[in-house]
């Protein structure tokens, strides 16, 4: 009998790619780190471009793996999960929790921001998205994300927001704050950041809140002692710069400008969503990822200064080569995982914009 694709789907976490030669496409790591597919494109068409990836590691080590997975790049995404018990070398086949595109409400999802809250359990949220409409949706997983319960964000949407990026920070309580960026169709506001917090662990999300009124998008919020830092990609004449606004007040006001993260290649337009956090193993240190568009792309490590703000380039964590004739041109959105010891895993997406796009995953130390 010829096995179903939710049976082969099922099966994914026990194929070996580890000696499967890498596709002369594929990223390299210039000091060596190995490189690697952390999520292969399941077999269902429907399913088969695997982006914008975001983690987060429980309690338990298990790794909570949020990403888009659709047709092609820019529509038809949904948000989707798979989790690792064993240190990220296997992830779990392709969760979906909610469909966009044709028939839908919505035609594709865009991005979505993930973490922990104060409890331990796994909070997601991610946006729905058409021409002229938007909401947020949100889930809740007590179990690793295994399973999850939707959340109340009713007062995120229909069109108040746009999109949710990023990861979900612990405030002082049992308060969470996230961000995101404005969207067509949304009212009063249609360009800038927003921030909403939540007053009960992820349960509900509160009215959104104008962080700046910014032509840039896809924050990622961090808290470095009692700071917050919203880290946003620019757009237009700053494609390849990034901004930061900082709080010092928990969000009540903010403060924006750029930062001296830019791209290093010439060559490079554009930098994609951007990656920080706080140095697990230094407080007074930040790190940032960045990831060079167009072919040939690199992903950069930083390291900041938590106080002044000033970045020093560390090194280039991964080289993406440009193939004459190669259609596997859709790639970036670094996110780097802290594991244990000085360990590290760098997430991100580089396969076909409309087919097949693999999770990719580089192992390397911080």
């Amino acid at each position: 009998m010829k096995p179903s694709i939710s049976a082969l789907l099922l099966a994914l976490p026990l194929v070996s790619l580890a000696s499967e030669p890498a596709p002369a496409w594929a990223g390299r790591a210039p000091n060596g780190d190995r490189v690697r597919i952390a999520i292969a494109p399941p077999e269902n068409r429907r399913f088969e471009h695997l982006a914008w990836p975001k983690a987060v590691r429980t309690a338990d080590g298990t790794i909570v793996l949020g990403y888009l997975a659709g047709t092609h790049h820019g529509s038809e995404s949904c948000p989707a999960v798979s989790v690792s018990s064993d240190g990220g070398k296997t992830f779990s086949a392709p969760n979906v929790l909610k469909e966009f595109g044709p028939g839908q409400e919505y035609g594709n999802s865009g991005n979505m921001a993930l973490g922990i809250a104060h409890d331990g359990a796994v909070l997601l949220l991610a946006h729905g998205h058409s021409a002229n409409s938007n909401h947020i949706y949100g889930w809740r997983s007590t179990d690793g994300g295994r399973t999850w319960k939707p959340v109340d964000t009713s007062a995120l949407g229909p069109n108040k927001t746009g999109s949710s990026t990023g990861t979900i920070v612990q405030l002082p309580g049992k308060k969470l704050m996230v961000t995101g960026h404005y969207r067509a169709g949304s009212k009063p506001n249609t360009v800038g950041i927003w921030q909403s917090v939540s007053e009960d662990d992820g349960r509900t999300w509160g009215e959104p809140a104008m962080v700046n009124n910014l032509n840039a998008g896809e924050p990622v919020l961090v808290r470095s002692g009692d700071r917050l830092l919203v880290f946003i990609r620019g757009r237009g004449p700053a494609n390849a710069r990034q901004f930061i606004s900082v709080s010092d007040d928990w969000g009540r006001t903010w403060k924006t400008d750029l930062l001296n993260l830019t791209a290093l290649n010439p060559h490079a337009t554009s930098l994609a969503h951007p990656f920080a956090m706080v140095n697990p193993h230094r407080a007074d240190e930040l790190i940032a990822v960045t990831f060079e568009r167009p072919l040939p792309g690199t992903a950069q490590l930083w390291r900041g200064d938590a106080r002044t703000l000033v970045f020093k380039h560390d090194r280039t964590l991964v080289e993406l080569p440009k193939i004459a004739g190669d259609q596997n041109t859709d790639f970036g959105y670094a996110w780097l995982l802290p594991m244990e010891g000085r360990r590290a895993l760098v997430f991100y997406y580089h396969g076909m914009g409309r087919g097949p796009c693999p999770i990719w995953v580089v192992e390397t130390q911080i």
